[in-house]
C-alpha cells in the first residue's frame, strides 16, 4: 500500500495485536474480576499456565545500583536520547533503532543477573491448614456462624466457586479437615438442591466452567425456561449458597436440641410435619402455651394451602 493508505488504516499486524492484546495483572485481580473465582482462570489456562501469568519486569533503581553495566547503560540511552531531539531523517531513525535495542539491553542484562521467578504451577500450598468452626445463637435463637461453617452463605459461595480445585486438594487427604469438609459440603449440597433440579443442573455446568451464555442454552433446551444471565449468576451468587446454608443449619440445630440440649418439636396442623419448635420453623405467638403458631412458617408462607 501507498505510504498515505497505511496512514490512514491503521494497520494492526500480529506482532502489534500480540502488545495490544497483552495485558498485566496479579492473581488476586484477576480472581476477583470472574465469578467463578479461582475456577474461572483454571478454566482459561491452556497447557502453558504462563499464558495469564507473565510477571511484570520492572527496571529499578536497584537495578541500576546492583547489576554490573546497567548504569553504564542507562546513561548510553540518555546521551542517545539527547541526541535524538536534534536529529533528523535518517540519522533520527538509525539513533531511534539504537535507543530501542539498547532498552532491549536493559532487560537482557537483568535477567541474566537477576532472573525472575516464573510460576509453573499455580497451586495452593500443601500444609496443613485447620478449618475451625463454631458457634453460637443470637437473640432471636438464630444460629450465628463462626470460622468456616457451611451455615454461612459466603463460605458455602466460596466453597461453590472453587469446588474443583477444593476436591482436588482434599483428594485421599483424610487426615486433613479439608477432605471432611469437602465430604459434608457434598452431603448437604445434595440435600439442599434434590428438589431443585434446575438450580442442581446449574451448579454442574458453573462447577465445569461453563459461561453463563452456554448455561443459559443448555437450561432453555432441557427445561424449555429461559433465564437472563443475570439470574442464572444471582442464583448461583445467592439463592443457591442460601439453600445449602440453610440445609446446613438445619442439620446443627438437630443435632444441637438432640445431643447437647433437649430440644421441643411439635407438628404443624397444615402439613403434618413435626419440626423443631424454633424461631426457624414457626413464628412466635405470645398467646400460644409453647409461644409459636401452630402452622409453621413454610405452610403459612406458601401461597397454595396443602391439604
Amino acid at each position: 500500500m501507498e505510504k498515505q493508505e497505511k496512514k490512514e488504516r491503521k494497520l494492526l499486524t500480529e506482532n502489534r495485536m500480540a502488545t495490544v492484546t497483552k495485558r498485566e495483572t496479579s492473581f488476586e485481580g484477576l480472581v476477583s474480576q470472574l465469578e467463578n473465582g479461582e475456577d474461572g482462570i483454571y478454566n482459561m489456562m491452556t497447557n502453558n499456565k504462563n499464558t495469564i501469568f507473565q510477571p511484570k519486569v520492572m527496571i529499578t533503581k536497584a537495578d541500576v545500583e546492583e547489576v554490573p553495566g546497567m548504569r553504564q547503560l542507562r546513561e548510553a540511552i540518555k546521551i542517545w536520547e539527547e541526541k535524538l531531539k536534534t536529529a533528523s531523517g535518517r540519522d533520527a531513525f538509525i539513533i531511534k533503532t539504537a535507543i530501542i535495542e539498547l532498552r532491549k539491553d536493559q532487560y537482557v542484562l537483568k535477567d541474566a543477573y537477576r532472573r525472575p521467578i516464573i510460576p509453573k504451577n499455580i497451586t495452593r500450598s500443601k500444609h496443613y491448614m485447620p478449618l475451625d468452626s463454631d458457634f453460637s445463637f443470637d437473640d432471636e435463637g438464630y444460629i450465628v456462624p463462626e470460622g468456616v461453617s457451611l451455615c454461612d452463605p459466603k463460605v458455602v459461595s466460596a466453597v461453590l466457586c472453587n469446588y474443583s480445585l477444593l476436591k482436588q486438594e482434599s483428594w485421599g487427604e483424610f487426615e486433613k479437615d479439608l477432605w471432611y469438609l469437602m465430604q459434608e459440603f457434598d452431603e448437604v449440597a445434595d440435600a439442599a438442591l434434590k428438589d431443585y433440579p434446575l438450580y442442581d443442573r446449574i451448579c454442574e455446568y458453573k462447577v465445569d466452567g461453563l459461561q453463563n451464555t452456554d448455561i443459559q442454552e443448555k437450561i432453555q433446551l432441557e427445561f424449555g425456561i429461559k433465564h437472563s444471565v443475570e439470574y442464572i449468576s444471582s442464583l448461583w451468587r445467592n439463592k443457591i449458597p442460601k439453600l445449602i446454608a440453610s440445609e446446613a443449619e438445619d442439620r446443627l440445630l438437630d443435632w444441637y436440641f438432640t445431643t447437647e440440649m433437649k430440644g421441643k418439636y411439635k407438628k404443624c396442623s397444615r402439613c403434618g410435619q413435626v419440626k423443631l419448635a424454633h424461631n426457624k420453623y414457626f413464628s412466635k405467638n405470645k398467646t400460644s402455651k409453647d409461644g409459636f403458631y401452630s402452622i409453621c412458617k413454610c405452610c403459612r408462607n406458601s401461597k397454595v394451602k396443602k391439604p
